[in-house]
């Protein structure tokens, strides 16, 4: 089937596309649920036995990622045709950022806890709505905001 569109206009389009994302991206941490790593196994006390028991023999490392984001603030749920999909009548405090293939990875890899910008922390409704536009592929996931 032929193309409106040379491949190499479809290269200038996507570029420019990626030109203002870049442009306007700023930075978003995406924290994960933390890792607990176990430091050491005592086998000797048995438990019951009056033996006390083991101190803490783990930790909680902190997980999180720093990616680029383009984010509009959502003043009302009923201005995005998106935020349709949400069953609530959530209208105020609603976030959409658009990110890239690997900020999208990463936030749906494992369990996220928050995402934090303008000092402010926020959590992840729902998955993500993929926009392409050819060949151009960008991740938009909407957030609430949490006290």
């Amino acid at each position: 089937m032929a193309s409106l569109l040379s491949p190499t206009e479809i290269s200038g389009i996507t570029g420019i596309f990626n030109d203002i994302f870049d442009t306007f991206k700023r930075d978003v941490v995406v924290y994960k649920e933390p890792k607990k790593v176990i430091s050491q196994i005592n086998t000797d006390s048995i438990f019951g036995y009056g033996e006390a028991a083991d101190a803490v023999n783990y930790s909680y490392v902190p997980q999180s990622g720093t990616y680029s984001a383009k984010i509009k603030y959502i003043e009302r749920a009923s201005d995005d045709p998106y935020v349709m999909q949400f069953q609530s009548d959530i209208e105020t405090s609603l976030v959409r950022i658009k990110v890239k293939d690997d900020a999208r990875k990463y936030i749906n890899t494992g369990k996220t806890e928050k995402v934090e910008f303008d000092g402010k922390s926020f959590s992840v409704r729902g998955n993500e709505v993929i926009k392409n536009f050819l060949g151009s592929e960008f991740y938009v996931f909407y957030l609430e905001e949490v006290s």
